[in-house]
């Protein structure tokens, strides 16, 4: 008994834990479960074919265009970007025509009549757009026979009542 030393405990003492490990499994399970709902969302949402075309968005009616079969949007397209030049000319013109006119809107004295040219000209350049999506879209509806015209009718028809304000 004479080389026990009452000073040390007889068990070592437990060590402390740190949290590090619970909090590491903890977020690595959050992402996971991140990426596997982003990935299921993606699967379940279907095609959405308004964004794979933003020059057909930049028409200015919508649910003219979305109302048509795929292959439809995909030859209207096409035939856009074939009239009309490519939607980032497009956009790029736009972008140029409203630093012009933040610059009109800055400059001191200001000049309205600048300002109502810029504002013209990009009014023109959006309706002169407008007017060849609707050329091009009427053509495709007079090369369509009878019942695909009815199928688009319908498709245009059931889009309309969905997007409708509910009383």
């Amino acid at each position: 008994m004479s080389d026990m030393n009452p000073a040390q405990p007889l068990s070592p003492a437990p060590k402390r834990r740190r949290p590090w490990g619970k909090i590491v499994l903890f977020v690595s399970l959050a992402l996971n479960l991140l990426i596997v709902g982003l990935v299921v969302g993606t699967m379940m949402g279907g095609p959405r074919d308004r964004d794979r075309n933003p020059a057909l968005r930049d028409l200015g009616f919508g649910p003219f265009v979305h109302a048509l079969p795929r292959a439809d949007k995909a030859a209207l397209g096409s035939a856009l970007k074939r009239e009309a030049g490519s939607f980032e000319q497009n956009r790029a013109a736009l972008r140029r025509n409203f630093v012009a006119f933040l610059g009109a809107l800055r400059t001191e004295p200001f000049d309205a009549e600048e300002a109502r040219r810029l504002i013209a000209e990009q009014q023109g350049r959006v309706s002169e757009r407008q007017r060849l999506g609707q050329k091009l879209l009427l053509e495709r509806l007079v090369q369509m026979d009878p019942q695909d015209r009815a199928a688009y009718a319908n498709a245009l028809d059931r889009l309309l009542k969905r997007r409708a304000p509910r009383r």
